[in-house]
């Protein structure tokens, strides 16, 4: 195989095949790019039943125009000890499957991929590539406290970022973190991609849907996109639009969410004027249709080590659909980059942060504003813009 034709074995078992959002959108849809770039690339996987693994190998290939391999190995309710069996399995199937396959790179999503990932690479002397995209153990004590099993997952992911080949992140803050940790230098830094195919500024849909939504040329629509857990601030988003809401007429507030009862019954709670909220819903490939609606698109986080190394996709698509991103301190790259290249605003939490809203608003022109963004995101977050980067994680020995 030369240097300039990787083949790739994307090795993620962790999740279901057929229908994980996760596993499309930021592996399968990478696996696709590079092979339209002269990549080989093949996927392996794991489904919970014979006929999804076979219904999701003849998509993977129908779709992405990437040969799979997906096992019916996966537990219906899978936990971390399930995602390790699945793993081991797929492993050993695996290791027969790509003997005589000159596979030169095998990529692992998560710490308990990469254990078997590595694995197969070794047997194959293939380089092994662990992905990080965050930080287990911390999330876990986010959500539930300091406990053994937080400190357990803390230091296993660390330990593949030891041993794996090679290690690719998805910001500065979470590559620096890990040269901390493990005194590593050699990190491949690739943002949270958007697909330009899925995810792009749509002026037909921008019509249609305002039209829907009963809004005029100088209506004003916030946006926030994505689900209901505690550290995505909902409650918080949702007071900070019912004032700027109360203050300013022109403005609604459109929350797309798979939650729909829980955001509306949140709405109810708040005394949200109801005049003044849109709650909807769509399948991921329609996002981009209500992305180009809106004219700001807001992402509320914790200042915490966590949210310190993200690259949260949803700030990508926001700005492939020309919405400037009105964002809190400590997200990723995110919150020191965009308000420094003029695309979106950083929000001051100890200042009346609808005032900081409603200023941004009266004094920029946010049709103008779009294309600048649009740019910008096609710049710096798509794929094509990393290929480079790509290059790099997977280049020859």
């Amino acid at each position: 195989m030369s240097q300039n034709n990787p083949a790739i074995l994307f090795f993620v078992p962790e999740w279901p095949a057929l229908d994980s959002s996760i596993l499309h959108a930021q592996v399968l849809s990478v696996a696709s790019f590079l092979s339209q770039q002269g990549f080989v690339c093949q996927f392996a996987g794991a489904e919970t039943s014979p006929a999804r693994a076979q219904e999701a190998a003849a998509a993977i290939a129908t779709h992405y125009n990437v040969r799979a391999v997906v096992r019916p190995v996966l537990a219906p309710q899978a936990g971390a000890w399930d995602f390790w069996c699945a793993s081991r399995r797929v492993f050993e199937y695996m290791c027969s499957e790509v003997a005589d396959a000159r596979i030169t790179h095998v990529y692992a999503r998560s710490f308990i991929g990469s254990m078997w990932a590595r694995r197969l690479a070794r047997k194959i002397n293939a380089v092994s590539i662990f992905d990080v995209r965050g930080l287990v153990g911390l999330e876990k004590q986010l959500q539930a406290g300091p406990s053994i099993k937080s400190r357990l997952l803390s230091y296993l992911e660390l330990h593949e970022a030891c041993k794996a080949d090679r290690l690719g992140t998805v910001s500065t803050n979470l590559k620096e973190y890990l040269s901390c940790k493990t005194g590593r230098e050699d990190t491949t830094v690739i943002p949270s991609c958007f697909n330009e195919k899925s995810f792009y500024f749509d002026p037909a849909a921008r019509n249609e849907l305002r039209n829907t939504f009963g809004l005029n040329e100088h209506s004003i629509l916030l946006c926030y996109s994505g689900g209901t857990y505690a550290w995505q601030r909902i409650g918080d988003l949702i007071l900070v639009f019912k004032k700027v809401c109360l203050a300013d007429q022109r403005c609604k507030a459109l929350f797309l969410t798979n939650n729909q009862g829980e955001v509306a019954d949140l709405l109810r709670d708040a005394a949200f004027p109801s005049d003044q909220a849109i709650v909807a819903g769509c399948s991921h490939k329609e996002v981009h249709r209500y992305l180009s609606a809106a004219d700001l698109g807001f992402i509320m986080r914790h200042d915490t080590t966590v949210n310190n190394v993200a690259s949260p996709v949803k700030v990508a698509e926001y700005l492939a659909c020309g919405l400037p991103v009105m964002l809190t301190r400590g997200i990723g790259d995110y919150s020191d980059l965009l308000p420094g290249e003029g695309v979106g605003m950083l929000l001051d939490e100890g200042a009346d942060m609808a005032m900081q809203i409603l200023n941004f608003v009266h004094t920029n022109n946010l049709m103008s504003l779009r294309a600048n963004i649009t740019r910008f995101a096609k710049g710096r977050l798509t794929m094509s813009a990393n290929l480079q980067h790509y290059r790099s994680l997977y280049a020859a020995r």
